[in-house]
């Protein structure tokens, strides 16, 4: 069974596509079949058509990850209602999405709340303190920054998703 994932942000032109090339690079080292994951990001105010912006596609091409034919989408009831897993990157995006799509309540997460949290979390976070922060307007080193977040919280998730998938 496929096994589908959304990485939302804002425009999808940069958090979520980079999230997307990310996860799919790092599946296609770790399985040995990444037919099983279908992997698909989108934005809550995408302008459709959009292509990634010059410094994501720049930091995604320094990590072997080509992003440049990338076009952003728009979040949409049937993207929602297919993915197994939506991973957000801010509250504002999960607020969104709750609250359009009353639905999928129970599958949607900060992408570092959800790479972060254990049935044993001693602290308790706010939401804030899981938000991927948007790189847009600032300078290429920030979207470097942001870009060794994802994949490292994107990793977590990874050993997540495949422990689950062995039980």
């Amino acid at each position: 069974m496929t096994k589908t994932i959304l990485f939302i942000c804002t425009g999808n032109t940069c958090r979520s596509a980079m999230a997307e090339g990310i996860f799919k690079k790092i599946l296609k080292e770790r399985t040995k079949d990444d037919s099983k994951f279908n992997i698909l990001s989108a934005g809550i105010s995408a302008l459709p058509g959009m292509n990634p912006t010059p410094e994501a596609i720049k930091v995604m091409t320094e990590k072997g990850i080509d992003i440049s034919r990338h076009i952003a989408t728009q979040v949409k009831e049937d993207l929602v209602k297919k993915a197994d897993l939506i991973l957000v990157m801010s509250k504002t995006h999960k607020d969104y999405i709750k609250t359009k799509f009353t639905f999928a309540q129970n599958k949607i997460y900060l992408l570092k709340e959800f790479a972060q949290i254990s049935e044993f979390k001693s602290i308790q976070k706010t939401d804030e303190n899981y938000e991927v922060v948007d790189p847009l307007g600032r300078p290429i080193e920030f979207y470097r920054t942001i870009a060794r977040d994802l994949e490292e919280n994107l990793e977590n998730i990874l050993d997540k998703i495949l422990e689950e998938n062995n039980k």
